[in-house]
């Protein structure tokens, strides 16, 4: 009996534990900037139940380089008796990365307020930055651009941006009720903080590539180089540089965030076409002209922002050109002889390597939209249909799958 009454309420301690959701510690996050995890804790000085209330007040803490990252957090305890809403506080507590400039701090502060925002719905009026760290980053006159998203910035003593006569800026946490330059919308109500934070993982999960597979068709319009074409082919009756649609597929595999393998499959083809000529007459139909691609490829994605994604592809393989013959007649001196024309097949065979620029754009986690601007590179050991090779360029576009 002692047992089971006993077994009942830590069964229903550990379900309350878990449904009121009340957070005694730290919780690790990484932002990536610029190719690079910055990781930092998320931490507060209150407990809360099944969500977390918005617009509350948010610091942000820049921890000294020779300081640990996790011991700092643990600094900040929730205190035994209850607080007043008020004074409800979110910690954010980080090493700066190191970068280049002014602006691409400005741009990583920016960054990390924006994602932990979507987040966690805190009040961007009132954000507080407090650097622990000697070495600030910013001079006077990054303040007030600083000031646009940041409320109060606060600094060791003996900083000298407290000269640069900046109210914002101080050693100490001011009574006043700082506020950014900029205004900021605010989120009142918890369900409107839910979804944005929803709205935040949709748009965090369209900008993912790594560890997916893909498969995109796209077709395109080609022009052959002028340089590779040459008199028109009078025994396969065939002009390859007629064909200027293309068509390309392509699957594979994205290792990481920015690289991945394809297999490439191009084709080329045309049924029948009618061709004419004037001066020497020439009245013919061909038939069965068609190139087939299958190669392998390598893709770069070095740029990736909410649905909008920029790739580089490079594949090479081998390429399969077939010019087929027709039937006809040929006029020449003014009609002065007539000659018949009998059906001729030509097939070649060459490597290939196709350069290609494009972007593209998620309609959701599965479904993207794609383009490319692509540069390929053949030349035939033999002539064949009017043409010496597919060097050339095409546009494409097309859609693609993921998952």
């Amino acid at each position: 009996m002692f047992q089971n009454t006993s077994m009942r309420f830590i069964t229903a301690s550990i379900i309350f534990i878990h449904i009121t959701g009340f957070i005694y510690g730290q919780e690790k996050r990484v932002v990536n900037f610029n190719s690079e995890e910055v990781p930092y804790y998320f931490s507060l000085n209150f407990k809360y139940g099944v969500s977390l209330l918005p617009n509350l007040n948010a610091k942000i803490v820049i921890v000294n380089t020779q300081e640990n990252l996790l011991s700092a957090s643990e600094s900040i305890k929730i205190p035994k008796n209850k607080i007043a809403q008020k004074d409800y506080l979110l910690y954010y507590h980080l090493k700066l990365p190191k970068l280049n400039s002014e602006k691409e701090y400005l741009d990583f502060l920016r960054t990390f307020i924006e994602e932990n925002y979507y987040q966690d719905a805190f009040n961007r009026n009132t954000i507080s930055i407090d650097f622990k760290e000697n070495t600030i980053p910013f001079s006077c006159q990054a303040l007030e651009e600083l000031n646009t998203f940041l409320a109060q910035v606060i600094v060791p003593e003996n900083s000298s941006l407290l000269n640069c006569g900046k109210s914002y800026v101080s050693k100490n946490i001011g009574r006043e009720k700082l506020k950014t330059s900029l205004p900021y919308e605010s989120i009142r109500f918890i369900s409107e903080a839910e979804k944005l934070k929803e709205d935040y993982k949709l748009l965090k999960s369209l900008s993912q590539w790594s560890n997916a597979y893909f498969v995109s068709v796209k077709v395109g319009h080609q022009e052959i180089s002028k340089k590779q074409r040459i008199a028109f082919d009078e025994e396969t009756l065939v002009d390859f540089s007629d064909l200027k649609t293309t068509w390309n597929i392509d699957a594979g595999y994205m290792f990481s965030q920015k690289i991945g393998g394809f297999l490439n499959v191009g084709l080329l083809f045309e049924k029948e076409q009618g061709i004419s000529r004037s001066g020497s007459s020439i009245s013919v139909t061909g038939k069965g002209a068609g190139v087939v691609k299958i190669g392998l490829g390598v893709k770069y994605i070095p740029f990736t922002k909410d649905r909008w994604s920029l790739y580089t592809d490079l594949a090479g393989g081998y390429l399969r050109a077939k010019a087929g013959g027709g039937s006809g007649s040929v006029s020449i001196s003014n009609g002065g002889l007539n000659n018949s024309i009998n059906r001729v097949e030509k097939t070649e065979k060459s490597k290939y390597f196709n350069l290609s620029l494009g972007a593209n754009y998620r309609l959701g986690r599965t479904v993207f939209l794609t383009s490319n601007f692509q540069y390929s590179i053949t030349n035939f050991e033999n002539n064949i249909g009017s043409v010496s090779g597919f060097t050339g360029y095409s546009i494409n576009l097309g859609v693609g799958f993921s998952f």
